[in-house]
Formats: C-alpha cells, structure tokens, sequence
C-alpha cells in the first residue's frame, strides 16, 4: 500500500469512528475530503508552456480564475478543460497544431488546480459554473476539448447554456457518466460506513437542492445530440472505468466513440493527440471509432458503492 492510500485510510478509520457518535459530522468530513484537489504541482516543462500564453484572468464567483491563450486573439475559440489534479500544461501538445490552424486556444485553471488562489475546494457544480462564466465571457466557443472531471462538468455547462454559444464540434476524453459513480468510488475506495455514504448524499442535497442522482452526465448529455461529438476513452483505464464511455455513448445519439487500447486515463499517446486533432479541425472519425446512430439501448446508472466491483471500477483516489 502506498503513503498515500495508507494516510486515506487512515482519515477514513477516523471518519467512521466519528460516525458512530456524529454521523452528521463524520459526512461533512467525508464530503470536504471528496472535494479537495491533491496539492497543485507543476513541472517545469509545464510551467514554460504557461509562460507562452497570454494571461488574462477572470473573475468566478470568489475566485479569480487564471485564464491562458495562445493565438490570434480575433480567432475561432478551441475551450479546453482538465481533468482533477491536472493543469493546462496537460494541452501542451494539443496548441501548437491548433494555432497553426487558426484557432485562439483558451485553457483555464480550476479552484484548487494550477495557479488558481483561493478556497482549495472544487465540487461538480462549481466546476460547471466556472466553465460557464468563461464560456458567456468569451461570447461562446467553436470548438471543445476536455478531459475526465472537467468534461464531465462541461457537459453540464453546455446544457445551461444557450444554444448560441455552443460549440460546432466536441471532444472528450474519459469523461465519467454520472457524479455518483464518483461518489461511489471514492467510498469504495477509502472503505467508509454506509451511514457516511447517506450523509454525503444529504451534504449534497443540501448544497445544490438536487439529489446525487440528478447530476448525470449521461443523461444530460443527451440534450447535446446535435453537435458532433468524438468519446475517447481506453478500455483499460485504470482511473475512470471504460463503462462510462460506453454508458455516455450508448445515451448519446450521433456520438462517436473511440477506443485506443492502452493510451492510459491520461490519454496522451502521440497517436491518440492526432486523431483528437484530426477531429477538431478537420472533423475527421478515428479510425475503427464507432457511431451510435439511435440503435443502442441506454445503459443504467450505477446504483450503490457494491455495484462497483460489478463494473470492475478501480480506485479513482489512487
């Protein structure tokens, strides 16, 4: 067991036993450890592709949100999101392509991500908002690019937001299903009480005013059929199982989905970067990608934290 799973478990023996006395505590506790992102690091070679953009931050609620682009500033807009514990460093390879084409690549860090000051703490619906106000700043986008939580967030924004300021074409990159598959996960993983698990739901329920089970990608995902859409997601993904692709795509009507074998959560295999690239500008389907042209039968939804071994999830907090 490694240091960090073994400090987890730890937090989470000390979760349960405080459950036996104050349920209602010990859930608040589970919940602040479920929204806090690992400490940000970033490389140096990340950090040199940061300092070629041009830097414009912008408010989000009580955060001021640390924005970069790279290329003409009167060009088409390619947004891009990152995934949890990730920074724009992750597009590095994505910009160069998509400026030569044309495009004003626009990245972000999220609260507790990057550069981002302020409270550490990042929930699905914060996420979302952030994305929301960058997109209404920006006027709307052309393109999307976005990985794991962070698209997983957009599809929720692009869903509120108008239809004129969607994109023309979008690519995500294992992106999860439902927020309760996280949810799922993360108590599956730290080994934490059912009653833990009930009290983060209420936590949820009291924050937002929905139910754990109203945040569905899947679902939601649904709305956006009209845009073409290019899922990739290896089956072998070891952080975010293989099952939500095939649960967004199967809900999806017109989506594509992709499936390099062996290209990791990170997805970021040169191959893998083309045929994304090839998408966006060209509008070009990967190779052996498959379409659901309305045939598929729409896949459920995760039920409880047991379910998971089920669907052979693994540790998301590993």
């Amino acid at each position: 067991m490694t240091l960090k799973r073994l400090t987890y478990r730890s937090i989470a023996a000390a979760i349960n036993g405080l459950s036996y006395l104050h349920p209602r505590l010990a859930g608040r506790s589970a919940f602040h450890l479920f929204a806090t992102p690992p400490p940000p690091h970033i490389r140096p070679k990340e950090q040199a592709f940061l300092d070629t953009a041009r830097r414009n931050d912008q408010p989000s609620g009580d955060h001021l949100i640390p924005v970069y682009e790279w290329g003409p500033e009167d060009g088409p807009v390619v947004f891009c999101a990152y995934g949890w514990g990730y920074n724009v460093g992750r597009w590095r390879h994505f910009v160069p392509r998509l400026v030569a084409a044309g495009y004003r690549v626009v990245a972000f860090d999220l609260p507790g991500h990057g550069h981002c000051a302020g409270s550490r703490q990042l929930t699905y619906l914060r996420a979302a908002e952030v994305e929301m106000d960058l997109i209404r700043w920006l006027g709307g986008t052309d393109l999307i690019l976005a990985h794991s939580f962070g698209g997983s967030c957009l599809v929720e924004s692009l869903a509120l937001l108008p239809p004129q300021l969607r994109p023309r074409r979008i690519c995500l990159l294992a992106i999860v299903s439902e927020v309760r598959w996280l949810f799922a996960g993360f108590v599956r993983f730290m080994g934490l009480r059912d009653v833990v698990y009930r009290q983060m739901q209420a936590r949820i329920e009291q924050l937002s005013g929905r139910s754990l089970d109203e945040f569905d990608v899947a679902t939601v995902a649904a709305q956006l059929h009209a845009i073409p859409t290019l899922l990739v997601h290896d089956p072998e993904d070891a952080v975010t199982a293989y099952r939500n692709a095939r649960r967004n795509h199967s809900h999806w009507r017109g989506s594509w989905l992709y499936s390099p074998v062996g290209a990791g959560h990170h997805l970021g295999t040169a191959e893998v970067t083309a045929a994304v690239l090839d998408w966006l500008i060209e509008g070009a389907v990967p190779a052996g990608a498959v379409q659901n042209t309305g045939e598929l039968q729409p896949l459920p939804a995760v039920v409880d934290a047991a379910a998971m071994e089920v669907n052979g999830v693994t540790d998301f907090y590993a």
